[in-house]
């Protein structure tokens, strides 16, 4: 049998072109798989990353609240020994009851003591969390706590120093209920005329500190903590956490060995992948994060987990949908191959290197999906498949920028938050040192703001912070930068002043705006504001030390009702430890 010319170059058209549509589609699937499982893996680290900083701005809020209460410790006579007994039970009187507020505003919170740094660590003011709701202990129920590295360590650090302990049980469990909780303590030194009286120290549950945190995650993320030696202290499987508390140390380094990279400080951050102990494989992602507020190396370790059919799972989608595309292809070369001729055999070589060139992320020329043709189907068909892979890699971008941008900025308000806050004052000092111009810090502190979550609700108060954002942003220049810090505190940072009459010009103008009541869902609603600045290089020399100055000046200004605003003077800087 005979076969023609052109059906033996038909039929070799045809192989070839079906050869190359499964090449094709067998390349673009491995880098569309590739480029999915790295993307997969970058957002499981990002997500791990901006979890960490959540952690740390969690811990800085505890130490903010035992600063608080070791500064207001400071102006009672609680901690001392010469006071009358009269004073004394006053004043420790009223510390119980800030103490019995904060456990109530503070969940996590399971008690705060007030411990003398004489008396080998006599307990004076003790008030925790039972099933009767707050209690002080008193009397004989004091205890002895020097020996306790949460007040040697906190003592041996000195003035203005917190400390925050290593994760550990607490066998004395909750009174009331018994059992034995996962803690941590945070403590602040108390000073009184130069001298150390006394330590202010918080337990918190960790068990409550971790789920506030880690409540926003998805359902299929699991969350893992280890301490710097890679003990868990929180694992999916609680039997694997504080087995050093049990006499069985169970190491995250053992089980996970690209961990101990981080344990023994050859990295900062891994991703891998585990056969998870439900048989199913997982990526993880660790990342180290310092524990504490001194630079002597201590850390922790956060992880998060993802498993890994979330991500297989578009990976088959991406296969389906190039598996169709492919089919496409197929019967487009056959079909194309029955006219043997240089219009139709030149536009294909054109959409071969096109799928090259997508497939190794290159530009390529415009295809002839316009054509009524087979040619202009496969066209338009490929370009169908390169849209859904880009609709795919748009997604993930969209996904990764969104957390970016959430780690950057508060949720509420849309205004920078504490992170982003601290990189532009870093800036503003350094061009300030350069330049030699001065630039002012204010603090803004609404007043009795607490009352209006109490009284009115959450929601009232979150309208309250919007609107006081978009007042004191209308109130400052442009090039000033508006922050929240946490809670009710805002800071304006203002760069390039001339003067401190220039600043004072910028504050006069923010707090006549906070004369005018504030527009809460159309109603007027009036709101008070404390206000402290400090200038650059006048008040402090460094980042730190300014923002202390300026929360010093605003906490004066809270006790001078009459104008709400007070600068920052070198009388008061005994308030801050300067």
């Amino acid at each position: 049998m005979k076969w023609s010319i052109g059906f033996r170059l038909g039929f070799l058209l045809a192989c070839f072109s079906v050869l190359a549509a499964v090449l094709v589609g067998y390349f673009t699937f491995v880098s569309g798989r590739d480029m999915l499982n790295d993307r997969a893996q970058r957002a499981l680290l990002a997500t791990t990353q901006i979890l960490t900083q959540h952690m740390q701005a969690g811990f800085a809020t505890v130490a903010r609240d035992a600063t608080m209460l070791a500064a207001l410790a400071a102006e009672t006579q609680a901690a001392q020994v010469q006071a009358t007994p009269a004073v004394h039970a006053h004043d420790r009187e009223m510390l119980a009851n800030v103490f019995k507020a904060t456990l109530s505003a503070r969940p996590a919170y399971q008690q705060i003591r007030l411990i003398s740094a004489g008396d080998h660590g006599l307990e004076l003011v003790r008030v925790e969390r039972s099933g009767r709701g707050m209690v002080r202990v008193e009397g004989d129920a004091l205890q002895e706590k020097a020996h306790f590295p949460f007040v040697f360590e906190t003592l041996k650090l000195g003035a203005g120093a917190v400390y925050v302990s290593e994760f550990g049980i607490n066998h004395e469990g909750i009174p009331d209920q018994g059992g034995e909780l996962p803690v941590f303590n945070m403590a602040a030194s108390i000073v009184q005329g130069g001298q150390l009286v006394g330590v202010i120290v918080i337990r918190v549950t960790a068990d409550a500190f971790f789920s506030n945190l880690s409540a926003g995650l998805p359902a299929p993320y699991g969350f893992y903590l280890l301490n710097r030696w890679g003990d868990f202290l929180v694992h999916s499987d609680r039997s694997q956490t504080y087995g050093f508390d049990r006499g069985q140390r169970i190491l995250a380094q053992d089980s996970l060995p690209p961990v101990g990279q981080i344990i023994q400080g050859q990295s900062r951050q891994v991703v891998m992948t585990h056969q998870g102990s439900d048989g199913n494989p997982q990526a993880l992602a660790f990342v180290r994060m310092p524990l504490g507020f001194q630079d002597d190396g201590r850390f922790m370790v956060v992880g998060l987990s993802q498993p890994m059919a979330v991500v297989r799972g578009e990976v088959v989608e991406l296969g389906r949908s190039i598996g169709k595309i492919l089919l496409a292809l197929c019967l487009g070369g056959i079909v194309l191959a029955a006219w043997v001729s240089r219009v139709v055999t030149g536009p294909l070589h054109e959409m071969v290197r096109a799928t090259q060139a997508f497939s190794q992320g290159q530009a390529h020329g415009a295809l002839p999906v316009k054509r009524q043709d087979e040619l202009g189907e496969l066209a338009r068909s490929f370009s169908d498949m390169e849209q859904q892979i880009r609709l795919q890699m748009t997604e993930l971008n969209a996904s990764r920028d969104a957390m970016t941008h959430l780690a950057h900025h508060d949720a509420l308000t849309g205004l920078p938050n504490r992170r982003m806050f601290e990189q532009r004052l870093a800036q503003a000092l350094e061009m300030s040192r350069r330049s030699g111009r001065p630039c002012a810090l204010l603090f803004v502190d609404l007043d009795e703001f607490k009352s209006i979550n109490d009284s009115l609700g959450h929601a009232m108060g979150d309208a309250v912070l919007k609107a006081t954002a978009q007042v004191i942003q209308g109130a400052v220049r442009q090039v000033d930068t508006v922050a929240r810090l946490a809670g009710d505190e805002f800071t304006v940072l203002c760069e390039n002043v001339d003067s401190e009459e220039a600043a004072q010009q910028i504050v006069a103008k923010l707090q006549q705006a906070f004369e005018q009541p504030l527009d809460i869902q159309g109603k007027p609603y009036p709101l008070r504001a404390s206000i402290g600045m400090s200038l650059f290089p006048r008040d402090a020399q460094d980042a730190h030390n300014l923002l202390a100055s300026a929360d010093a000046a605003m906490y004066r200004a809270k006790l001078n009702r009459r104008t709400g605003i007070f600068n920052f003077h070198p009388a008061i800087a005994h308030d801050i430890d300067l």
